[in-house]
């Protein structure tokens, strides 16, 4: 088995959940068996450890959640100053062709297509925006996912077995 120390020993670099759950399961798969059962032999320092880092690496991937849902507002705000400069340059446009009746009724129908042209391409921004933003809270929970599955599994592997003395005592939360 490796050292303890060298074995968890947190990198200058951030930690993700992944390089932990790695670890983990690295650290199940070299533990001693015990002869005849299923059962291993794993250091509860070690597998504590692990799991404090995967509750601090947790809050990074929320970060990066909150940072999605912030570009979608920059994305958001963007459209709407882009279809405002287009409402406000169509109108421009329509008050310097108002010199007479039939410059006018040009004018108004100008503007009429450039707004619905600036609405059409705002909504299509917006969808364009929300699409995205889905489609990354759909990777991200996909992510967090795959990680819950793994520490549970973790957690059933570290699960004392049938003939099993005592249930080893934890510093992590209850459920």
């Amino acid at each position: 088995m490796p050292d303890e120390n060298e074995e968890f020993e947190p990198a200058p670099e951030a930690i993700s959940v992944f390089d932990v759950l790695d670890r983990l399961e690295g650290l199940v798969n070299q533990s001693r068996r015990l002869p005849l059962t299923s059962t291993i032999v794993v250091s509860e320092e070690e597998i504590l450890e692990a799991l404090d880092q995967i509750r601090m690496a947790l809050p990074d991937e929320i970060r990066e959640s909150r940072m999605v849902l912030e570009n979608r507002e920059a994305r958001l705000r963007e459209a709407s100053e882009q279809a405002e400069q287009t409402l406000l340059a169509a109108q421009e446009r329509a008050d310097r062709l108002t010199d007479d009746h039939e410059l006018t009724r040009r004018a108004n129908l100008e503007a009429d297509r450039l707004l619905t042209e600036a609405r059409e391409r705002s909504r299509k921004m917006r969808r364009d925006a929300d699409d995205y933003v889905r489609d990354r809270m759909e990777e991200l929970e996909t992510e967090l996912t795959s990680a819950l599955a793994q520490v549970r599994r973790g957690l059933e592997t570290l699960a004392p077995g049938a003939e099993g003395g005592e249930k080893p005592k934890g510093r992590g939360r209850k459920r």
